[in-house]
């Protein structure tokens, strides 16, 4: 998660490795620095097993026993397995403290945006951790936020009166990638706040995303409403 403030990353919750910060599919994020030696106190375990147990055994995983993929923790939950349920609840629990410090750390801000596999395709996560978060301007619309699944266009699912805005906006990183990789190649690349982008032109159309909305907007009719043009 990333704390963006006047076009740069003001704060980021991963640390010097991603371990840091959101529970994610297999990583444990924040935990009490102490747990560690602990765990190795009582079962023995190295460093090694230590560290591969945080980061590719905790997380969703750990909590639930089977699962890694939202969409397999939702439909368990759905089922009634409680793991899958506290499992979401823990990672909405994360988010929802992220925001509020980050909001704390650099003031009032205009928009929070999800993105990537779980802010593009997991709706109930978005409610989740914006449920509760009315006093600090954050409205969510239910019915926008469950018309927004396509990795398409990007949408808005915020309540029209919510002071904040909420979107859902596609990743591109094999495109950031590509760019970068040429330029370095061509010599021309920069750091990135002074690198311009292909996308960052108003008229940049993504071809295969615009031919993919339209089939999206065939099954989801109603995710024209939300489209932010």
């Amino acid at each position: 998660m990333c704390a963006v403030k006047n076009g740069k990353c003001f704060d980021t919750s991963m640390g010097i490795t991603p371990l840091e910060g959101l529970v994610m599919g297999t990583r444990s994020g924040d935990c009490d620095p102490a747990l560690a030696f602990y765990i190795m106190r009582k079962t023995g375990m190295s460093v090694s097993e230590i560290d591969n147990t945080l980061n590719k055994k905790s997380g969703l995983l750990g909590i639930t026993g089977k699962y890694t993929d939202r969409r397999d923790v939702q439909k368990a939950l759905e089922g009634g397995d409680e793991r899958a349920m506290l499992a979401q609840n823990m990672e909405c629990y994360r988010l929802k403290k992220y925001f509020g410090s980050y909001i704390a750390a650099i003031g009032p801000i205009d928009a929070i945006i999800f993105t990537a596999g779980v802010g593009e395709f997991a709706p109930a996560v978005r409610e989740k951790a914006c449920a509760g978060l009315e006093h600090l301007g954050i409205k969510l619309d239910s019915k926008k936020n469950w018309t927004a699944r396509t990795k398409n266009a990007e949408t808005i699912i915020s309540a029209d009166d919510s002071k904040i805005k909420i979107m859902v906006i596609p990743t591109d990183e094999e495109l950031v990638m590509t760019e970068d990789a040429y330029a370095l190649m061509a010599g021309t690349y920069d750091v990135h706040t002074r690198f311009t982008y292909s996308f960052q032109n108003p008229s940049y159309v993504n071809k295969a995303r615009a031919e993919g909305l339209k089939k999206d907007l065939e099954t989801n009719p109603d995710l024209a409403s939300i489209i932010i043009r």
